[in-house]
């Protein structure tokens, strides 16, 4: 936001238009030569020394605007910004997301469920300020995709990197799990969560997703597991990063939702399950709801003057003025 240390140097800029009408209005300011310019009925005098009129009139112009270009200087210019500076630290927050085949499963139209996902913790990670956020994705294998970050717009990028199968045909939940538990355990952080959003049953990976889930609670971290998808026959496409090959098909086994109870077990975390995109939003919503925390903020204001900007501005305006009349127009300064 522009403001101005001394506004009242504004008022000059009344006499401009004044001194303006004085030095090319007013019929009494001396320094003319009448001339006439056409004949009784004969034909009239135009001059065709077009460019000397372009560079007369410019040239008044730039000193006219070279006053008012100091006048702004010396109302003192100044662009006013506010930071937020956080005075407490944020929370940690690890999002693991399932990547396996049937979150191709279009019951979330006109999107699929993994698609539905993605937009859904898009919109949680924008409504963030000062929590550091991280991304594991899973399929038979399970990734670091992006570590406990503040930079938002890239753990976004990432995220819309993600593609179904590319750790291949399999659900390692317990994988997923344990991963972002192992890199919150070092965390400094007051408050740390994982959420954790899967659409199918365990069938690969080292490591259950009992034994995981059992080392989050170790840790006093509360576990968010989010049941996507419907138990009815959904229609599933899918593409093969690797291969190209597309499938398609018709998914008709859901997940176990009471097993996926048994791993988020109040009061550290809990169990939702996701039918919809609504549902879903919501859900993102009440996981908001709990776990925001109360941030103490300063707000500093910085001010970065402005008027050496006009007064370059200035000179400048003023250089064109004498030089094209002094070298283009020959008049004597």
């Amino acid at each position: 936001m522009w403001t101005f240390e001394e506004p009242f140097y504004f008022v000059f800029l009344v006499l401009i238009p004044l001194l303006a009408f004085l030095q090319h209005g007013w019929a009494g300011r001396g320094g003319r030569l009448p001339f006439p310019l056409a004949l009784w009925n004969g034909p009239q005098f135009r001059s065709k020394i077009t460019g000397m009129r372009i560079v007369m009139v410019t040239s008044e112009l730039a000193l006219w605007l070279t006053f008012v270009f100091l006048i702004t200087a010396l109302a003192g210019p100044t662009l006013t910004r506010q930071e937020k500076v956080f005075l407490t630290a944020g929370a940690d927050i690890f999002i693991v997301l399932d990547e396996s085949p049937s979150m191709a499963a279009r019951d979330f139209p006109p999107d699929n469920r993994f698609t539905a996902a993605k937009d859904v913790i898009r919109r949680f990670v924008r409504g963030r300020q000062n929590d550091q956020i991280g991304l594991v994705s899973f399929g038979r294998d399970a990734a670091l995709r992006v570590p406990l970050t503040l930079d938002y717009d890239y753990l976004l990028g990432r995220l819309d990197d993600l593609q179904i199968m590319s750790l291949g045909d399999g659900t390692a939940l317990g994988n997923g799990l344990a991963l972002a538990a192992l890199h919150l355990q070092g965390s400094a952080a007051r408050q740390k969560v994982i959420i954790a959003l899967t659409d199918g049953q365990n069938n690969a990976g080292e490591i259950q997703p009992s034994t995981a889930a059992e080392l989050i609670r170790s840790l006093g971290i509360p576990l968010y597991l989010i049941g996507i998808g419907t138990n009815a026959q959904v229609p599933l496409e899918v593409t093969d990063p690797k291969t190209g090959m597309a499938y398609s098909g018709t998914l008709e086994e859901g997940f176990q939702e009471d097993f996926l109870k048994s791993l988020a077990v109040p009061p550290l975390g809990a169990y939702f399950t996701a039918g919809s995109s609504g549902s879903l939003e919501s859900i993102f919503l009440a996981i908001d709801s709990r776990e925001s925390a109360t941030k103490r903020v300063k707000v500093q204001v910085h001010n970065d003057p402005l008027f050496a900007g006009f007064l370059i501005a200035a000179l400048l305006s003023l250089s064109y003025f004498f030089l094209s009349r002094k070298l283009i127009l020959k008049e004597i300064l």
